[in-house]
Parts: C-alpha cells; structure tokens; sequence
C-alpha cells in the first residue's frame, strides 16, 4: 500500500528529525568512503519506495553536515577548554606579579588663593597636592600652601614651582616666600632648586627669587645656605644676597618689616583664632608682619594669655585683624619704631 504524499512541512520535519538522531549519535570517527557511498545508496533505495521522493543527495548532504558540524565542536573542546584555564592562569600571574601602583605623597595643601579673576583656574584652598605637582601663578596672582611638615610656603605672581617633596622644591622661575623657623625640630631644612644654586633654611624666614642671570636669597629671620657649584654662601637675618650665573655675589639690607615683604603678608594663611588666646593671635600678627611685640606691662601680657577669642578672621589681612580683634576687647595697640605696643 503506497504512503500519501508528503507535505513540504512534513518533509522538513522529517530532516530535521534526521539531523537531530545525528546529533545525539555523539562524536564519531570519520566516515570511511566506502562507508559513505553505502549509506548513500541505502537512503537511495529507501527513498525511492516513496510517492514523493525528495532530492536524496540533498537529504544526505544535510545530514553529513550537520553530524560534521557536531564532531568539529565536541573535537574543538578538547582544546578551548584547556586554553581557557590556560589563558586564565597567564591572567591571574600577570595580575599577581603586576608592583602595587606607588602612593602619591602628599606634600601641601592650600591654605590661600590670590586670583585676578574670579574664574580663575587653578588650586582651590583646603586642596592637597601631591609630590612632584607644578604649580603656576599669573599676573596679579599668588598661592600659599601649608606644607606637609606644618612651614608656610607662598608662591609670588608671574612664578613656577614644583614640589618634588615634602622638603624639597624646584624654583622655575619668579619668587617664593618660605616660613620655617617655628619648626626648627625637623630633621633637615627645606631646600630651593634653581638653576642658579641650592637654598637651604636653618629655621628661618626667607624669600628666594630666579631669572635667568641672577639668584637674590632675602632673609627675614635666622639663616640659609646657598650653593653654587663649587662655592657657598651664607646669608642671615636683615641680609639680601645676590648671586650672579657667574658667580659673583653682593649682599643689601633688608628690614624685616621693609615693604620688600607686602606680597608675603598679603599671602599670609588664616590663622583661626577660635579658641585661641589673644597672647597666640598677637604673637602670630607679629611675625607676619615682622614687627616686634611689646606689652606696656606683665600684668596686660597675662591679661591676653588669659583672654580666650572667638569667630573668624578669614579674608583678613594681619593687620586688618590686629584692628578688628582689638576692637572687640579691652586692649588696645600702637605701631611705634617697627614695634606693636600692646596696652590697655
């Protein structure tokens, strides 16, 4: 009895039956020619016993690729497996052996920012800056940053630095003001690259100042040592010394409250007097602004150990803030031969 013809959908379903059995025969050795020739024929004969008979060469190719198909994955395996751990392994050596990336060091932060425009780019007070960090200031600019070792370092307009570490600093060009004498308990000074010579501090008040031809070392308070090539020089307080790049030098006086120093106290960083004695605030106008403190008597010198203050003097100036935190107290102050008097 004849089969009914079949429909394209049953055909269709019939080869993908055919291709499924293959599948799940698994991984087999190649087909020998003689053995496909007979499996070719047998399908031959089985298909010719139907009414409908499909290409048989289609039907056979199909199923000899699909079971192809299958043996070349389950062969390709056996190797991505093992690459895969492989390829693994060589990732976690490469990310054990890579050296832990280096800490920045810290060597500043911003205490105070002078800008000639509001939107001025740059640092911004209260801002950390890490070794080797260059700094610029333009026209009308200035920077002051709290060192990591607690000194006081400003930066003048038209200046270029770069702080190699926290003792350290290269002076491109322009003019910088370093405060260091309240920290003489440091081990070793702050030194000042330039292309001109080495400036080292022994606890001190100093500005150091570079172009192209000229070093000028200005002390306000204690000592530094200079260094030029084979000679050095030594200059102390109320000293300005200049080296020339040819190495010849000149010395000039220079008051420690002398207008020389303006930049430096327009620069000066805040002191928060917030539960400070007024004896602390006084003492630190006076060195600011290199005038001598001086109480009319022991008995007001106690009475301001004694006087705790209260608020803020930010955006002040030093002497803008001698006037204003006076004012609030019973104190009062005169500015006579390069001392302030305090009295009552």
């Amino acid at each position: 009895m004849n089969k009914p013809p079949q429909s394209d959908a049953e055909q269709a379903r019939d080869e993908e039956l055919l291709a499924k059995l293959l599948q799940v025969a698994g991984t087999r050795a190649e087909i020998p020619p003689e053995a496909g020739a007979r499996v070719y024929q047998r399908v031959l004969e089985e298909w010719q016993v139907s009414t409908t008979r499909p290409d048989p060469a289609r039907v056979y190719d199909r199923a000899l690729r699909t079971w192809q198909r299958r043996n070349l994955w389950l062969q390709s395996r056996r190797w991505i497996l093992p690459l895969g751990a492989a390829a693994s392994a060589v990732l976690a050596f490469v990310l054990l052996t890579q050296p832990e990336p280096i800490p920045r060091v810290v060597v500043a932060t911003v205490s105070k920012v002078m800008a000639s425009r509001v939107d001025s780019a740059g640092p911004l007070p209260g801002q950390v800056v890490h070794a080797g960090a260059m700094l610029t200031t333009g026209t009308d600019e200035g920077l002051s940053l709290l060192l990591a070792r607690g000194e006081s370092l400003r930066i003048d307009a038209n200046s270029r630095i770069r702080l190699d570490a926290r003792d350290r600093i290269t002076l491109f060009g322009g003019r910088i003001y370093a405060d260091t004498g309240e920290f003489v308990y440091r081990d070793g000074g702050l030194t000042i690259d330039t292309a001109l010579g080495a400036v080292k501090d022994v606890g001190t008040q100093f500005a150091v100042t570079v172009d192209a031809s000229l070093l000028d070392v200005a002390v306000r308070e204690g000592r530094v040592d200079v260094r030029q090539a084979q000679q050095q020089h030594i200059a102390v307080a109320g000293e300005r010394l200049l080296v020339a790049d040819n190495g010849g030098t000149e010395t000039l006086a220079v008051k420690k409250n002398a207008d020389y120093w303006n930049w430096v106290v327009d620069l000066a960083p805040q002191f928060d007097i917030e539960n400070r004695s007024l004896l602390d605030f006084l003492k630190w106008v006076s060195r600011e602004t290199g005038l001598e403190l001086v109480f009319a008597d022991n008995e007001i010198r106690a009475a301001a150990m004694r006087t705790d203050l209260h608020g803020s003097i930010a955006d002040f100036t030093p002497q803008e803030a001698l006037a204003s935190i006076l004012a609030t107290t019973t104190f009062a102050y005169r500015i006579e031969a390069e001392r302030i008097v305090i009295e009552r």
